[in-house]
């Protein structure tokens, strides 16, 4: 009666939602890539034959998706003969889930919880396991693995503050969905507790730790990096980045800029949006604010002017630009956005600036607070402080990035804890 219930509610969200998404990307003149594999379409052979072990691994959007590559390629390193096979919800995500991932997994959108469509899905997949990056609950979907002694497991979970809220007032369905996993393998003891609270079976539940910091281990090893002259940036300038900024926040950015630049003026800004659609407004912003700009995509790489402002309008570069800066903000956190992965400069031996909206990585930001690698700023003005401050004390800097390289060696191991999870449900 619940599934009937929620399935009756999915078929109304998508009778409203779909010709809503229709006329929005017309309007932007996009279309919207993936559709037909959202209602279970795809070409013929497109998940091929297989005589060995099928895997089904599912994140959302770019964060998770470059937490599930690694466990990807270990996957694929230990056991060459399976076929893995990556879902994402987002363009992003799916963008970065075939470059990262290479020819190691077939990458697909989504399907839409839908009980004919994900039926269909699994029968076309024909998977050994399912597995969810984070936490991404999808009713129908799991019932129908349950259905066919499919076992479904979580790594890397993570149920932050705001989706147990949300989770929780339909907490006697969720039980009986979360019944359906096999395994849970939570970030942090609170994740775990919400997880459990929500229904959980608590034997199935261990705290595993955050496979982000092997991401980072794993990107510096596979020499995910840039230099000043691949920028077209001079050698001698000192180099502010600031990535995955959202809306509200660039214009703190540049007014961050603005006083760095009184006190060192042979600085350059890297700025990278978060999300590619609003570059032009980011663009507009930056002349109105009385900056040169360059995009990165320029074929010829010109030098950028200094002072002046290094627009990111490419996919994939920015946790190697993090290389080269000498103050690295990561943004999603000036505004109540959760945060973003913090740990991509860390990974270079880099103190990172963050604002206090970080719920996204509550965890991540205590350890590297509390070690001083982490800075957390209210505002651009406290941003530009901080970071003059830091720059003008480099015995501080050389020390913190010693500090910021034994944070991650610490913190490691989750992909090794994950990958046991799935193999143990995969060759029983």
């Amino acid at each position: 009666m619940m599934y009937a219930a929620y399935s009756l509610l999915i078929y109304f969200f998508s009778l409203v939602f779909l010709p809503y998404m229709a006329i929005k990307l017309l309007l932007r003149g996009k279309k919207r890539a993936g559709v037909r594999q959202r209602f279970g379409y795809f070409k013929e052979g497109f998940f091929g034959q297989t005589s060995g072990k099928r895997v089904w691994i599912h994140a959302v959007s770019v964060g998770e998706t470059l937490a599930a590559v690694p466990l990807v390629k270990a996957l694929k390193a230990r056991h060459p003969d399976i076929s893995i096979y990556f879902s994402t919800v987002t363009e992003t995500g799916n963008a970065v889930a075939t470059d990262k991932a290479g020819t190691d997994a077939r990458v697909f959108y989504f399907p839409f919880d839908l009980g004919l469509v994900v039926r269909k899905v699994v029968r076309l997949v024909k998977p050994d396991i399912f597995v969810v990056v984070e936490t991404e609950i999808w009713p129908n979907l799991i019932k129908v693995m349950s259905d066919n002694r499919i076992p479904a497991v979580l790594v890397n979970g993570r149920i932050s503050p705001r989706s147990f809220k949300g989770y929780s007032r339909a907490r006697f369905f969720f039980k009986k969905v979360l019944a359906m996993i096999a395994g849970f393998n939570m970030q942090t003891q609170a994740d775990a507790e919400r997880i459990k609270s929500l229904g959980a079976p608590p034997e199935r539940v261990r705290v595993a730790g955050n496979v982000k910091f092997d991401q980072a281990c794993v990107s510096l090893k596979e020499g995910q990096i840039t230099t000043k002259a691949r920028l077209g940036i001079p050698e001698s300038a000192t180099v502010f980045i600031a990535g995955s900024t959202h809306e509200g926040e660039e214009a703190d950015v540049l007014k961050a800029y603005r006083r760095v630049l009184e006190s060192i003026p042979e600085t350059v800004l890297v700025l990278a949006p978060r999300h590619p659609e609003r570059l032009a407004g980011v663009a507009s912003l930056i002349v109105r604010e009385g900056f040169r700009h360059r995009l990165r995509s320029m074929e010829t790489v010109e030098r950028l002017p200094v002072p002046g402002v290094l627009l990111v309008d490419t996919m994939g570069e920015l946790a190697g630009m993090y290389r080269v800066g000498d103050i690295n903000f990561v943004g999603g956190s000036l505004v109540p956005v959760g945060g973003h992965n913090i740990l991509e400069p860390v990974a270079f031996g880099k103190p990172v600036f963050f604002g206090p909206h970080m719920h996204n990585f509550a965890e991540i930001s205590a350890i590297l607070k509390d070690c001083g690698v982490g800075i957390e700023v209210k505002d651009g003005t406290q941003l530009a402080r901080e970071a003059v401050r830091l720059i003008q004390e480099p015995e501080r800097v050389e020390q913190l990035g010693k500090v910021a390289k034994d944070a991650l060696v610490k913190n490691r191991g989750a992909l090794e804890r994950n990958v046991e999870l799935i193999e143990k449900f995969l060759y029983g």
